[in-house]
């Protein structure tokens, strides 16, 4: 079975790095952004946050590392745009 898996396994990869690496980070940084939040604080610790009710600490991991993502690459616009002008 491990033979079958094999090929597979390596076009996902190769499929994977063929990607720009942006869309790289886009898929990787929100899925280890809700690994660490589930590690870190699980989902009560997050109902005990002040949140009203118990959110999956997975969809804000996602949420959030998909902000840090975009407003990364917002800053980098910004600041080549300013390095531009000035």
């Amino acid at each position: 079975m491990l033979e079958r898996t094999k090929p597979f396994a390596a076009a996902i990869w190769k499929r994977f790095r063929g990607y720009p690496l942006f869309v790289q980070l886009l898929l990787i940084v929100p899925v280890l952004c809700a690994i660490a939040l589930t590690l870190l604080v699980g989902n009560m610790g997050l109902a005990l946050m002040g949140t009203a009710v118990a959110i999956n600490s997975v969809v804000a991991g996602w949420i959030g590392g998909a902000l840090i993502l975009i407003l990364g690459k917002a800053g980098i616009i910004v600041a080549k745009e300013h390095k531009k002008k000035g």
